[in-house]
């Protein structure tokens, strides 16, 4: 169950006892006020999810304060309470707004269906608007295409997964290989698909903002927070929750995200009261996890939560296969974005992309193919229009070129001149300094941050 902000307005202090004594033992927060005046002056710094109206009050009466409410354009739903069998004030109040009406004397059973019966609506509204501003396709295989054995291996495991949408999983890959379209295949082949699946990069916030997009937050909590906010994690209650790029967290919210997975509850930020979620944990690195604990950036009590179920997606380079498979599934789509009529790729073409290192992986391809037919005027996609760009470290034997020396060697300085190098090389454009580095967009603003980097 999602706990509330419930505020009830009635000038019976019996009455507010009431649904306190009845609502806060169910964990929610229940607000009292004894008149609409001082529920206006309220609901100017504070959020609530339900709210209670007596319509008889002193003062301003319950229908004026419906009418301040849409006036003030507050979406908040709102149970009028009326001990007058006045069938006109009730039909009056639903004209404007109110969900529901209840009559005194009221059966408590009564409220804790209603209340629950809200609450539910609130959230399933909470989710339909954040879905209304994404822009992903929900998935199943759709996006993830081939027909090699270790990709087929990578069904399989989506498959078998799919099947316990409580379990934990962990998706292991360098960038581009499709980890994210690997954790929406899971959630959406699983029992979870009609619910939420909902997103974030850890390394493209900074940590107390990462924490607020994931928890909420309470208002007043910080300056700016003049309403409560729920947090993405709220937002997947019955669903699933990805973290993409985990390895990038801070250690200090590592600690509360081994909460959630270990008791399914968390706080807002600012917040006293303990929030219930129901969601499957997807998480997904390009990092080297184990290296990251050795080096105690990454807790290992957290690792070993999120590693119940793994896999490693296998690089573009060792499933060549698929890249005509993959190249010509793209050709359609951008055939169909850019109004083209490209028929197909040239011999010569298929060998070029056959035989790249892919450093980049799909990523890499699906971009290479997206120009290829923005540019293409004829009716076939020719070598000429396509530009492949080597990684100065195509196999991964060749990493060991990268030697240390008996003084050893600085990490930090090390990767902090590379991204450097690479922005220089780059003229400093950043989506092609990521590329040659292998990393995302996101990945390398965060570095750029970390490592004071001025572009």
């Amino acid at each position: 169950m999602v706990m509330a902000s419930i505020l009830v307005i009635d000038d019976d202090k019996y009455i507010r006892n009431t649904f306190r004594d009845l609502l806060s033992p169910a964990g929610h927060d229940v607000t009292t006020l004894i008149s609409a005046e001082e529920a206006l002056k309220y609901l100017k710094n504070e959020d609530t999810d339900l709210i209670f109206l007596d319509i008889k009050l002193p003062g301003m009466d319950g229908i004026a304060f419906l009418e301040r409410l849409r006036n003030l354009k507050y979406n908040i739903p709102v149970v009028v309470i009326t001990g007058y069998a006045n069938v006109d004030t009730s039909v009056q109040a639903m004209k404007l707004g109110a969900k529901d009406y209840i009559r005194k004397p009221f059966n408590l059973d009564e409220i804790s269906l209603i209340v629950d019966k809200i609450v539910e609506e609130q959230q399933i509204e909470d989710q339909l608007a954040y879905f209304q501003k994404q822009k992903d396709v929900i998935f199943g295989f759709g996006d993830i295409i081939g027909n090699s054995e270790p990709i087929k291996e990578v069904f399989r495991f989506i498959r078998q997964v799919a099947n316990s949408p409580k379990t934990t999983v962990l998706i292991r890959g360098e960038t581009g290989t499709g980890k994210e379209l690997v954790a929406r295949a899971i959630h959406y082949k699983s029992e979870r698909g009609n619910k939420p699946f909902i997103e974030i990069n850890c390394s493209a916030f900074q940590e107390t903002l990462l924490e607020a997009e994931l928890f909420g937050y309470e208002a007043g909590a910080f300056t700016n927070a003049a309403h409560r906010k729920k947090g993405l994690l709220e937002l997947a209650h019955h669903g699933s929750f990805f973290f993409d790029e985990i390895g990038d967290m801070a250690p200090s919210l590592q600690a509360k995200i081994l909460k959630v997975l270990e008791k399914q509850t968390f706080r807002r930020v600012g917040g006293t009261k303990e929030i219930n979620i129901d969601t499957r944990i997807i998480s997904a690195s390009s990092r080297d996890i184990e290296k990251c604990i050795s080096e105690g950036s990454f807790r290992e009590d957290l690792y070993y939560r999120l590693n119940v179920a793994s896999i490693t997606l296998p690089p573009l380079r060792k499933r060549k296969e698929d890249v005509i498979l993959l190249a010509e599934h793209y050709l359609k789509i951008y055939n169909v974005e850019f109004k083209k009529n490209v028929s197909g790729i040239s011999d010569q073409l298929k060998d070029r992309l056959i035989n790249h290192s892919w450093p980049g992986n799909v990523r890499e391809l699906k971009n290479i193919i997206e120009r290829a037919v923005l540019f293409e005027h004829g009716d076939m996609l020719y070598g000429e229009t396509v530009t492949l760009t080597e990684s100065s470290i195509k196999k991964d034997d060749d990493i060991d070129k990268i030697k240390i020396g008996d003084q050893g060697v600085s990490l930090y300085d090390l990767e902090r001149s590379l991204i450097v190098q690479a922005l220089h090389k780059a003229k400093h454009n950043q989506t092609k300094a990521a590329k040659l580095l292998g990393l995302s967009r996101e990945t390398l603003k965060y570095r750029l941050k970390k490592y004071k980097i001025k572009h």
